[in-house]
């Protein structure tokens, strides 16, 4: 009895065994996904870079009162805050409520010549809690500077971000003002 020799070629090969060679290198990629997923509700850096800088934005339509950037940051502090926020903020007289006072508020500030600067240290972004909500912490300095008042004022302000339902925009959901309060002077 003699032993057939059979020449194989390439074509019989992947034939014989392409299916093995696709399972071993989905394997092996699986297994390198799983590796290098993040641990628990963790997110991306670069998810936490676009909050970081969404926050970033938020922070400065909030605190910059120049007559010159007043409307256009009350419009985009509409979109960027849930509709409580906003509405608690309004109660407080913290953004005008409407139009016309928008429009008085610019007057008062066009005015006054009152302009801002904000300087951010620090953006300190959590993980997501139970919820989905991402807590995010801020703290700067603003100064401003009108025709009659110059000042200078550390604050310090805690967000927690979500996502609309609709357009998956990031969003305030929620909104704490940490700022230490200084005692009158006397």
């Amino acid at each position: 009895m003699y032993w057939k020799v059979q020449k194989i070629g390439p074509e019989q090969l992947v034939k014989q065994y392409g299916v093995h060679l696709l399972l071993g290198v989905s394997i092996l990629l699986n297994g390198f996904l799983f590796l290098t997923m993040p641990k628990g509700n963790k997110m991306s850096s670069e998810t936490k870079g676009n909050i970081e800088g969404f926050v970033r934005n938020v922070t400065m339509h909030l605190l910059d009162s120049s007559y010159i950037n007043c409307e256009k940051n009350s419009v985009e502090l509409r979109k960027e805050l849930a509709p409580n926020i906003l509405a608690g903020m309004v109660q407080r007289k913290d953004l005008p409520g409407n139009d016309t006072e928008l429009m008085a508020l610019i007057r008062d500030m066009s005015e006054r010549k009152q302009i801002c600067a904000v300087r951010i240290d620090r953006v300190a972004t959590g993980d997501p809690d139970a919820r989905g909500l991402v807590p995010v912490e801020v703290q700067g300095v603003f100064a401003f500077h009108s025709s009659q008042d110059t000042g200078e004022n550390p604050f310090r302000f805690q967000y927690m971000i979500g996502q609309h339902s609709e357009t998956k925009a990031y969003l305030i959901a929620d909104f704490r003002d940490l700022t230490p309060q200084q005692a009158p002077a006397e």
